[in-house]
């Protein structure tokens, strides 16, 4: 006495293919353009260094360059989330209470209002990493301590 499940292949409800659906607003499509990390890399001695990368109506994702010891102090994004890829070197991720080393290959997500920075835990090696962050606009809050050597615990 089995009974036999028959799945049915679904239709997506969400995807419109060549017709427009209500609210759509009429835009020009965003033409296709490469850049490369090498070409964006920006260190200095004095600073992190933060650079856009892309922005749309959106999102927008930036490339941050930090030398050893530079961090991006603890701050929250009220409305936005974010995404984390770290491109090149290692260093620690403060995310709410907790705290993790992230290094090149790696990603995570802060959620939005979360305290989180970036710091360059390296003696010798710079640390690359790229943010995604949605939806516009991403207000930067400033949260105590700030410092994030004060947090980092080893």
């Amino acid at each position: 006495n089995k009974t036999r499940t028959i799945f049915l292949p679904l239709k997506p409800s969400s995807i419109s293919v060549g017709k427009k659906s209500p609210g759509d607003k009429e835009k020009k499509p965003h033409p296709m353009e490469k850049k490369t990390f090498e070409s964006l890399k920006t260190f200095s001695e004095h600073s992190f260094v933060r650079k856009r990368i892309w922005q749309t109506d959106k999102l927008h994702c930036n490339i941050y360059c930090f030398e050893p010891g530079q961090q991006n102090s603890l701050h929250r994004h009220p409305v936005s989330d974010e995404v984390v890829f770290c491109l090149e070197g290692e260093g620690i991720v403060v995310v709410g209470i907790e705290q993790q080393s992230i290094k090149a290959g790696e990603t995570l997500l802060v959620p939005m209002n979360t305290p989180h920075g970036y710091i360059n835990t390296s003696l010798d090696r710079r640390m690359i990493i790229s943010v995604i962050q949605c939806p516009l606009p991403v207000d930067h809050v400033p949260v105590e301590p700030g410092n994030l050597s004060t947090l980092i615990r080893p």
